[in-house]
């Protein structure tokens, strides 16, 4: 019987040591910035002649950095895609794709306390700085633009789309809810007591009234497809899915469905 009390006594302490772990380490868990790289981005502008620096100020004077690559469609400014990368993301990453987002203009910004960018990052935060990054790219390009998000960035696409009149969103491994995630990969822990932050993306979904592109992994070892599939039955606008075969949640870019989806996408939006 002691031996049982024992055990049963060190599974406790096993378990509320990962608790408390989990509570106190979640924000460098969910949030994960590169360090800046001024190498790579003088190479980037060189690669890319018509590459500009951008900066955007926030509400609280926080110094947002990142890139804008202009277009033109015709005689005017072709629209802006504002482009939310993932937790572990650089603004630059997107522009990797330059060619599959030939349309319009890309605008991409680094988190607070990601690359140049000054400040800490935090849901609120993350938030209001994305619907400054979007009123900034289209009053320079004259008009609605897109939005776009992966992983983490999906939940600040989506909740601009729920704010702005947009062309369209693209969201790549979305998710419903953090929550809903976290409980997915940490079924052992009480996650609705312990997690800060919440990203709880149905409330705009339900009255984002947009047209909108999902696209998810089934080995998605992040972001499980279900949570993905519970966020696309929650839009409003009009909608579809695509599922990419073999990917995961690092690779979906790299395969044909995602690189014919999301062109052809943004194009009937556009025409």
């Amino acid at each position: 019987m002691n031996v049982i009390k024992l055990v049963g006594g060190l599974v406790a302490i096993c378990w509320l040591g990962i608790a408390t772990f989990f509570y106190f380490t979640q924000g460098s868990l969910l949030y994960q910035p590169r360090p800046a790289d001024s190498t790579a981005e003088a190479q980037l502008m060189t690669t890319l002649p018509s590459l500009q620096a951008y900066l955007v100020t926030t509400s609280d004077e926080q110094t947002l950095t990142g890139w804008y690559l202009p277009r033109r469609r015709g005689r005017a400014m072709a629209p802006a895609l504002v482009y939310f990368g993932d937790n572990d993301a650089d603004a630059s990453d997107v522009l990797k794709q330059e060619k599959l987002l030939s349309d319009v203009s890309i605008v991409s910004m680094n988190y607070r306390g990601y690359g140049h960018s000054t400040g800490v990052p935090g849901e609120k935060a993350l938030k209001e700085d994305a619907l400054a990054v979007y009123d900034k790219a289209v009053a320079e390009t004259g008009g609605q633009g897109f939005v776009m998000g992966r992983g983490l960035g999906s939940a600040l696409a989506a909740y601009v789309a729920s704010n702005r009149p947009v062309l369209g969103a693209v969201l790549v491994s979305p998710f419903d809810s953090l929550l809903a995630v976290a409980k997915a990969h940490y079924p052992f822990l009480p996650v609705a007591w312990l997690l800060k932050e919440r990203y709880d993306t149905i409330p705009d979904a339900q009255v984002a009234d947009v047209p909108a592109l999902f696209i998810s992994a089934p080995l998605d070892g992040v972001i499980p497809e279900e949570r993905s599939q519970a966020l696309y039955e929650a839009w409003k606008g009009s909608k579809r899915t695509v599922s990419v075969p073999l990917a995961g949640h690092e690779d979906i870019d790299q395969y044909q469905a995602y690189a014919q989806a999301v062109p052809s996408f943004i194009q009937e939006q556009i025409h």
